[in-house]
């Protein structure tokens, strides 16, 4: 192989890296104006439920063919610790959730693989506000789904200096929906919202990863795994709405839509 040879694909190779780099600039921009066209439109902002918020005359936000959905919290927050439970559960309805590979639910995530501190390789830490939370930067924990595009953001760390910065889609919906800057705020399709964890998770205004004084990770799941405990009861209540109302927004196209629970409350946000 002559020099020139490698060298025009070296070019080759940098021009292909330049034209997709484009491609995405090009993407962003596009779903960004589309953003803000829908939130400048005459919309309206309902109660829903468990916490959750509707907007009406907004048509379901997506990447690609996948729901937008996107979670956006601070490690050490007492609420965001509760609320993260309840959206893997859901997420795990619509897609797979693997870590090192291997597929896990919420039932079955390793309760032993922990830190006090969030570090990059384990489940579950200790959010600085107290309870034991899911660690969604857990660099081999993965969510795919060919219905949901899920993303999440932790905009400080557990002692709530700078982390993570929002793109800019999720800055157009902070910005619309959650002016003030409070955690969490999740988003689903743009066309409905939540700010704080849901209703169930904080009976009393306690987050019920902070019941009986704190709770272990092996109590959380312990918990969610007995049918009727509190811990199940405030779980899969925020769950089924989160579920409810990706089901809403994607057409009942997957089989979790069909659960009575489910489809009962989903009955309730139109």
């Amino acid at each position: 192989m002559t020099e020139e040879t490698e060298t025009g694909k070296k070019h080759g190779f940098k021009l292909i890296q330049m034209i997709y780099v484009i491609i995405v600039l090009v993407a962003v921009i596009v779903a960004v104006f589309m953003i803000m066209s829908a939130l400048s439109g005459n919309s309206k902002i309902t109660q829903v439920g468990n916490g959750w918020n509707a907007v009406t005359a907004s048509q379901p936000f997506t990447v690609g063919n996948s729901l937008y959905v996107t979670f956006i919290g601070i490690e050490g927050c007492k609420f965001c610790a509760a609320e993260r439970y309840a959206v893997f559960a859901a997420l795990g309805n619509f897609g797979n959730w693997t870590f090192n590979g291997k597929p896990v639910t919420l039932s079955t995530l390793n309760i032993s693989n922990l830190s006090s501190e969030p570090q990059p390789y384990t489940l579950f830490y200790q959010a600085n506000e107290g309870g034991w939370t899911i660690n969604f930067l857990a660099k081999n924990l993965v969510y795919s789904s060919k219905l949901v595009a899920f993303s999440s953001v932790e905009t400080l760390n557990n002692y709530n200096n700078p982390l993570q910065t929002p793109n800019a889609i999720q800055t157009a919906y902070i910005n619309k929906y959650d002016a003030v800057g409070s955690v969490p705020f999740t988003v689903i399709g743009g066309n409905f919202f939540e700010i704080g964890a849901g209703s169930s998770l904080v009976p009393g205004g306690i987050p019920i990863t902070l019941s009986n004084g704190g709770m272990t990770p092996t109590e959380m799941i312990s918990g969610y795994n007995t049918n009727g405990s509190a811990v199940n009861l405030a779980i899969t209540t925020e769950a089924n709405y989160i579920t409810a109302i990706i089901c809403h927004d994607i057409s009942n196209s997957a089989a979790a839509c069909s659960i009575p629970v489910v489809n009962s409350i989903e009955k309730t946000l139109n």
